[in-house]
């Protein structure tokens, strides 16, 4: 054990030896002092102020812990795999278990103490009334049992896949898979009439989402918010956690030897004709087909993820067909919706994982050197990566596109929901669609910028700077908006709502996210001649 021991305190030092972390902390309390803000004037309307402000913090520590299990913990052993140094780490003699440890495990103590550190200052909740310290207690216990699960199911995928990029999607999709999986378990337990969904996978059905609910940290949270008497510390939410957490991180160890084998890359022994039929030609854009197919996953992910999105459609088609026998649309239009918003929720989930990757990759590999000795400049060489992403991006864009033509009403009514970050006093569908917007933009832009300067968790540092800042920046927007509106009405313009959609992005662009990119083209070539020297 003397190895382990030495390998995971090292790791914890240099960890704890960061400026990022401590970063990070000062972070979170910059935001609870705007969630007292907010709780504030929530306490003018009648409201208990301390219970508001419990449930921000609680809102964004269940945001940013779910977005570190797709960036932050997933990476642990695929970032060795990556850079080629796992090998040398076995050479050395570690263990699977002092690597899994050092990787994985001082990550975690790291993330637990953030929520440590959070809960005197949530106490304060206490004093604004409306809060009890055993919902405090229980609150940050059921939130440590969720934080310990995420980062044991990243570290299996982490252990599991041989790529940062497929561990991210492997954990994006158990994630979705286990929040989305409680509304149609509960609608297929629910669901007459139809032959072979028996009385028994209905039970089966009915006992799965009742398992799902106890172990949803949102539900568990909503009933510590709901009730201030008879509150246990511990439910079943929180043994469970940690014993699917002890699972997983056991399977991590047992198989980790089995999939610490480098990636192949399945051209050895092709003949030319072959590898220029699996990859094509290079296309006029090197750099652009360079990401398209070793960063973003190339035509065979572009093609898998074409296929997913249809088989969603049509599965909610099928089961829109199984409700309604006879029914003369394919979808109807709350299916609609739902079709949209998982697309779209899958979309920006795409967007901000290729933002992540994007110059960080060749920022580990030591590759900037190599590009800035092509004869292209600095914002040349990062248009053509945002081009690889659109590119990779456009089975999404085909989906909510053929979604929108099919019932453009019913698409419409997404932006009337009471959507969080961009939901909007007017129910007006183009003041969320201009939330969503300058939340994607502003969170890709800071993940981008981030991933120059911090070495991991650049993905959820980025979402929470995002969350902090948004009510200032989308406040603004949507004000604009409604004044752009008012004022085209008053004058009789008749497109005043595109005009306002125009200035809300121009203006942004200029004032947000123009500065971002200069940082990003100074950082890059400061980069290059560290690289140089």
């Amino acid at each position: 054990m003397s190895g382990t021991q030495t390998l995971f305190i090292w790791s914890v030092k240099a960890d704890s030896r960061s400026v990022h972390p401590h970063i990070v902390r000062a972070a979170f309390a910059g935001f609870m002092l705007l969630a007292m803000i907010g709780a504030w004037g929530t306490s003018l309307s009648g409201f208990a102020p301390g219970l508001q402000f419990f449930r921000y913090i609680c809102g964004l520590n269940v945001v940013i812990i779910s977005v570190a299990g797709i960036s932050y913990f997933v990476s642990a052993v695929t970032e060795e795999k990556d850079a080629g140094t796992l090998a040398l780490l076995r050479l050395a003699g570690a263990s699977p278990l002092s690597i899994i440890l050092s990787k994985s495990t001082s990550r975690l103590i790291g993330s637990l103490m953030l929520l440590l550190i959070q809960m005197p200052f949530t106490f304060l909740a206490i004093t604004l009334g409306g809060v009890t310290w055993l919902q405090v207690v229980a609150a940050y216990l059921a939130l440590a049992a969720y934080l310990c699960l995420v980062a044991n199911m990243a570290l299996f995928c982490s252990v599991r896949c041989s790529t940062s990029g497929r561990a991210a999607s492997l954990a994006t999709a158990v994630l979705a898979l286990f929040f989305l999986g409680g509304p149609v378990l509960r609608e297929a337990s629910l669901l007459k009439g139809v032959p072979w969904l028996t009385p028994r996978i209905q039970r089966a059905c009915a006992e799965l989402y009742d398992q799902q609910q106890m172990l949803n940290i949102s539900v568990r949270l909503e009933q510590l918010f709901s009730t201030m008497t008879g509150v246990r510390l511990v439910t079943s939410q929180f043994w469970s956690s940690l014993l699917i957490a002890g699972v997983f991180f056991g399977l991590s160890v047992i198989l980790f030897n089995r999939y610490a084998a480098p990636e192949q890359t399945g051209n050895e022994g092709l003949s030319a004709g072959m590898r220029r039929l699996s990859l094509g030609r290079c296309w006029k854009l090197a750099i652009t087909w360079k990401d398209f197919h070793f960063a973003t996953g190339g035509k065979t992910f572009f093609t898998t993820k074409l296929l997913a999105y249809f088989t969603l459609i049509a599965a909610l088609a099928w089961f829109h067909q199984l409700e309604s026998p006879g029914a003369s649309v394919w979808l109807s239009p709350d299916l609609t919706r739902l079709a949209f918003l998982l697309i779209a929720v899958a979309f920006t989930i795409e967007i901000l994982l290729f933002a992540s990757n994007s110059l960080f990759q060749e920022v580990r590999q030591t590759a900037i050197p190599q590009l800035k000795m092509l004869p292209l400049n600095t914002i040349t060489i990062m248009l053509q990566k945002v081009i690889a992403c659109m590119i990779a991006l456009m089975p999404a864009v085909i989906a909510l596109a053929s979604l929108y033509v099919y019932d453009r009403m019913a698409v419409s009514a997404v932006g009337r929901y009471d959507l969080p970050l961009i939901r909007n006093q007017a129910n007006d569908p183009t003041g969320a669609i201009i939330g969503w917007l300058i939340f994607v933009g502003v969170c890709t832009h800071v993940t981008v910028l981030l991933s120059l300067y911090v070495r991991w968790a650049a993905l959820p540092l980025a979402v929470f700077l995002t969350v902090i800042a948004y009510p200032c920046i989308g406040a603004a927007a949507i004000a604009l908006l409604e004044i752009t509106g008012r004022t085209a009405a008053v004058n009789g313009i008749s497109v005043g709502v595109r005009i306002g959609v125009v200035i809300n992005l121009f203006w942004l662009w200029l004032f947000v996210l123009l500065p971002i990119e200069v940082e990003l083209v100074n950082r890059w070539n400061r980069l290059s001649q560290e690289s140089a020297n």
